[in-house]
């Protein structure tokens, strides 16, 4: 049995060979990813996971724009065995340095009717720091979900500037 890293390794290489169309394919053929509860329980199956990151390898170094929102529309929710936390590396490779791209896909991937989804939009939307993203990030403070409320709520105070800095006066 391989690590999950060889196993991802092998995955990369093997989607490496392929055309951009078929790299795309296949990320949306694969399903949403289940969430972190479910792939760490008993019958958690990790290989659509892995596949995931693979793809999301592969698209990253093609920087393939048309898998920015197919990535987010697959996204765990929560962060299973700390797969998810990389996934914005990818996102910041494939559409850098059009932050304004990225920003756009991750507002409309806030309204999606998926938690992981919104999840990994609005930690994303966090690093950008894209001050027109506000006004949706405060509508997503309604989520049902706290961690989603939780990623927003981060999102908007990465938009302030910190306290400490308010007032602040020069000294000579």
């Amino acid at each position: 049995m391989s690590s999950p890293a060889a196993t991802i390794g092998h995955l990369v290489q093997e989607r490496r060979a392929w055309p951009d169309d078929a790299v795309l394919q296949d990320l949306a053929a694969l399903t949403p990813l289940a969430d972190e509860a479910a792939l760490n329980g008993p019958t958690g199956d990790w290989s659509d996971v892995y596949r995931y990151v693979a793809l999301a390898e592969v698209c990253a170094e093609r920087r393939l724009r048309a898998a920015v929102p197919l990535l987010l529309d697959r996204a765990a929710f929560g962060d299973p065995g700390e797969t998810m936390r990389g996934l914005r590396h990818h996102l910041e490779q494939i559409a850098g340095p059009d932050w304004d791209f990225l920003a756009e896909a991750c507002l409309h991937a806030l309204n999606s009717h998926r938690p992981g989804t919104r999840l990994w939009a609005a930690e994303q939307l966090a690093v950008l720091q894209v001050e027109r993203t506000a006004e949706a990030l405060q509508a997503g403070l309604e989520d049902p979900e706290d961690e989603v409320r939780a990623a927003i709520q981060s999102a908007l105070d990465a938009l302030r500037p910190p306290a400490s800095h308010i007032g602040r006066q020069r000294r000579r």
